[in-house]
């Protein structure tokens, strides 16, 4: 997240003075707090697998383009992935952090991913991460992060933890184009998901648990893992499971998520292809699971969406999807003004398809989803 001050005394005095007060000035600067965040930010993951002019580049676009949050992974290298909050932080960008559990650093030792079975990345199981693994890596990454300086707004720890492509627990059916399970009823294994689920929730209260122990990020919000919005038929396509977000966080709510966490990640795609009604029955459905009133359940988060544009010409052909922008986010800060949602992260600043920074600059649809 970011970066930032006489005549009878003698001259090794005199000359030292100077030096201090530059320093003074240099590490306030440093350790000041992140600029308030929007309530719309932008999603850069993976920054870690840039070099370090590649992360001041890209999070200089960001900042000069009138952005104030953005949405970064903590991930291997991990020291890159700290620099790259550093560098946000320094910047006067408030930084939503979140946590790859595709790490082996969280595992015991010897154990081995789920296979992709090659249409798919492997990945490790919810059921397996370690607690107390998790403990250390994730402390000693906040404690790390507190030492720059960095005031995170909110850790979500995971991601889209509620389709097997990020939890292992979770079924890659052996052929692709097949059906695949809807429900927590229709899994091959619906114990090791709801292991899993616990384990996933005593996550969150350690995440929370080192969270206090920093200086300036006691404060930060606890989110969980963003889930997938991916419909049935998408799933079969590609033969891989995915639990709804309704059903996959009722069963973390039965385990204590309301108490282990301050909102609910979800992700939103609601496809450009579709009619407009089927896109707001889209919208409607992921988002049936936040909640404004403490009794009910937690707000969301929305961590990642957005709309594809597959044109590479230049400048960006971007007017389609601005419209389709326009309508989701008009939708969101209704939902914003209502409490069930307190902030959204566009994804994606400079992916191919889904990206707005085109033709260097922001695209029009980037302007409607970001800024002010």
């Amino acid at each position: 997240m970011g970066r930032s001050r006489h005549a009878g005394r003698p001259a090794w005095l005199r000359r030292l003075v100077p030096l201090v007060a530059a320093s003074a000035l240099a590490v306030s600067a440093f350790a000041a707090p992140a600029a308030t965040p929007t309530q719309f930010g932008v999603n850069r993951v993976n920054l870690a697998w840039v070099d370090a002019a590649g992360r001041e580049k890209v999070l200089d676009q960001i900042v000069q383009s009138g952005i104030r949050s953005v949405r970064l992974s903590l991930t291997n290298p991990m020291d890159a992935s700290i620099d790259a909050v550093r560098l946000a932080h320094q910047k006067g960008l408030a930084v939503l952090l979140e946590i790859s559990l595709n790490n082996p650093a969280l595992y015991p030792q010897g154990t081995k991913p789920r296979s992709g079975r090659g249409r798919i990345w492997d990945m490790y199981r919810l059921s397996d991460v370690s607690p107390e693994l998790y403990r250390a890596a994730v402390g000693d990454a906040l404690q790390r992060i507190d030492r720059l300086g960095v005031a995170l707004i909110a850790v979500e720890p995971g991601n889209e933890i509620n389709w097997g492509a990020y939890n292992g627990d979770l079924e890659i059916r052996p052929e692709a184009n097949t059906r695949t399970a809807r429900s927590l009823q229709d899994l091959a294994d619906p114990d090791a998901v709801a292991r899993g689920a616990a384990n996933y929730v005593q996550l969150l209260k350690i995440t929370r648990a080192e969270l206090a122990k920093t200086k300036l990020s006691a404060g930060a919000k606890v989110v969980s893992a963003g889930l997938s919005d991916i419909p049935p038929e998408h799933a079969d396509r590609r033969g891989i499971d995915s639990i709804d977000p309704a059903s996959f966080t009722a069963l973390m709510r039965e385990h204590g998520l309301d108490q282990a966490a301050d909102g609910y990640g979800i992700h939103i795609y609601p496809g450009g292809d579709r009619s407009p009604a089927a896109r707001e029955q889209h919208i409607e459905q992921a988002l049936s699971i936040c909640r404004s009133r403490p009794a009910e359940g937690k707000p969301c988060w929305v961590t990642e969406w957005g709309f594809a544009n597959t044109a590479k010409t230049c400048p960006a052909d971007d007017s389609r999807r601005e419209r389709l922008v326009k309508a989701t986010r008009e939708r969101f800060a209704g939902l914003m003004h209502a409490g069930r949602i307190a902030a959204a992260f566009y994804f994606d600043w400079d992916a191919t398809t889904y990206g707005i920074w085109r033709c260097g600059g922001l695209s029009p649809a980037g302007r409607a989803a970001v800024t002010p």
